[in-house]
């Protein structure tokens, strides 16, 4: 298998870990008094309950109990699955520190500030191959079976979420929504990342008021997994906007087979110049694959892709791309990790996570091409970490599904660091986050943002 095969696919595969952003809630939670345990004459751990710090608005004590699957009178486990990267070093350099580590840093810290209103939070932590589904389907059974844990988050890739809300009723934080997962899951899910239905049609909305489509011949091209977005959204948007479309493909081949990939990418390219496609609108994770599919062509259309994070890996493969393809490029997408070091909050969870004795977490801006890109895994686990604690502990002492779900969908306000302001009800369960407007940079050798959004 060639590096830039699995490269590819890691990009594909990517775009649920790569749009990061991060969140350190505040020091709700902290009560500093003892706890104490009580059981009935029987034992029966289902009814032992905790008396923890006092009520912020009654000064009464907090009556813990066994109140949900994952949570007891004295703790909360929750399931962090993440990708394991270093099982593919030497096959594709992307390097974004230790996972593992930086949840467990802002789990302490938690835990050190009094837990979720004193329960203490266990974290179980697995990582995957971000290749196929077999990975993370083992890690769903040892977490839901196993483990029995309250929660999971982490980089859950695809409809892999629905292993949890829609078979195991075991609620999720992270990961990316869209509507049909949404309308699939029972078990609460809440995230800071967009809904892809809602964000492919802002964006695309967004491209029309800049005049993105003006006077383009447009081919729409994605991977076969997303027909159902691009059909259901963005083929009747851009009717709707009066784009003129006169190319709709899909790249069936196998995204870990390159050869047979870029076999089809070339036909469709093809296909493209013949019909005078000037802008290709590459929808979510097939952006990666078409665009490394014109690599060694000279068909060279504008891009203008839904999400620049399925691009972000591919971007910064320290193996290497012909990044001249993506030259007058546009995107939209939240705040990427170029905006992310100047965020307050997220300079929070990297003070914590490198006073637990990490190494030091790198400004994506000046980051020298040898030195990790860690601050991806910081800020996956700031921004999961943090509204856990949020919904967790609006929650209140009795943490089940129903006050879980009814916690999130009433939390209101939540700054999504690197995102931005988020707001979270019964409609906007990923917060709807801002979405920026980003274009390509010849000297960064990038595509940046000016702060406009969508």
């Amino acid at each position: 298998m060639t590096q830039r095969s699995v490269g590819v696919r890691l990009v594909v595969g990517m775009v649920a870990l790569a749009t990061l952003a991060a969140a350190c809630g505040d020091d709700a939670g902290s009560g500093g008094s003892t706890t104490t345990v009580t059981a009935t004459d029987e034992g029966d751990p289902a009814t032992q309950t905790t008396t923890s710090g006092p009520d912020a608005d009654s000064g009464e004590p907090i009556e813990l109990s066994d109140s949900f699957t994952g949570v007891t009178s004295e703790r909360i486990t929750v399931g962090v699955a993440a990708p394991d990267l270093e099982a593919l070093r030497g096959l594709v350099d992307l390097d974004h520190g230790s996972y593992e580590a930086a949840y467990r840093a802002l789990f302490a810290d938690l835990n050190g500030r009094g837990g979720i209103l004193g329960r203490e939070v266990e974290m179980v932590f697995e990582a995957f191959l971000p290749i196929g589904t077999e990975g993370m389907d083992t890690i769903c059974a040892r977490f839901v079976d196993d483990e029995e844990v309250f929660v999971v988050m982490g980089g859950l890739l695809d409809d892999g979420p629905l292993c949890y809300t829609q078979l195991s009723d075991t609620a999720v934080i992270g990961s990316t929504q869209n509507d049909a997962r949404l309308a699939a899951s029972t078990a609460p899910w809440f995230t800071g990342d967009r809904n892809t239905d809602e964000r492919v049609e802002t964006v695309l909305r967004g491209f029309a008021e800049r005049g993105i489509f003006d006077g383009e011949t447009v081919g729409v091209v994605g991977a076969i997994a997303d027909q159902g977005v691009i059909e259901r959204v963005a083929v009747p948007v851009l009717a709707d906007l009066g784009a003129e479309v006169v190319d709709v493909s899909f790249i069936e081949a196998s995204p870990i087979d390159t050869v047979a990939s870029d076999a089809e990418t070339s036909l469709i390219a093809e296909r493209q110049e013949t019909l005078g496609v000037t802008l290709a609108v590459a929808i979510e994770g097939g952006t990666p694959l078409y665009v490394g599919g014109l690599e060694d062509l000279t068909f060279r259309p504008r891009i203008a892709t839904t999400s620049l994070s399925s691009l972000r890996a591919y971007i910064r493969d320290r193996g290497g791309r012909d990044l001249s393809v993506l030259a007058g490029s546009v995107a939209g997408n939240t705040a990427e990790q170029l905006g992310w070091w100047a965020d307050p909050a997220l300079q929070d969870c990297i003070a914590i996570v490198e006073a637990a004795g990490e190494p030091v977490v790198f400004d994506p801006n000046t980051r020298a091409p040898d030195e990790p890109e860690n601050i991806v895994s910081v800020a996956r686990a700031c921004r999961d970490v943090s509204l856990f604690e949020a919904v967790a502990t609006a929650a209140g002492p009795e943490l089940n599904n129903d006050t879980f779900r009814a916690a999130g969908e009433t939390l209101g306000e939540f700054h999504i660091p690197g995102y931005g302001p988020g707001f979270y009800d019964a409609e906007t369960p990923d917060g709807a986050a801002p979405i920026y407007f980003y274009e390509w940079d010849g000297e960064l050798e990038d595509l940046a943002s000016d702060g406009s959004t969508l």
